[in-house]
């Protein structure tokens, strides 16, 4: 049997998730996924960067030429990213 104490309100309690006083999450489970949800919820609310509202804008630009642009630099880096993780494995092929 696992005796917590309550960090909030120094109830102790037995085999629970939750305090029975307060509520406040007690086992390492919870507590995890009460962390996790805040941190979820902290990253939808936070804007998104310049770098991101750049990319945004330029990918649906009403300029032709700006939105290849887009799509060529794009290309460009997928392969770049494909032939790098190709020498990754390469590379940790060739231990064994």
């Amino acid at each position: 049997m696992i005796e917590r104490k309550c960090p909030k309100c120094s109830e102790w309690n037995k085999d629970e998730d939750h305090c029975i006083k307060c509520g406040e999450a007690l086992s390492p489970v919870a507590v995890m996924a009460k962390r996790e949800k805040k941190r979820v919820e902290e990253e939808a609310a936070k804007p998104p960067s310049k770098f991101d509202l750049f990319l945004e804008r330029a990918k649906n630009s009403k300029y032709l030429l700006v939105r290849w642009g887009y799509y060529v630099m794009y290309s460009v880096f997928m392969v770049i990213g494909a032939i790098g993780a190709f020498m990754a494995w390469l590379v940790a092929m060739a231990n064994g």
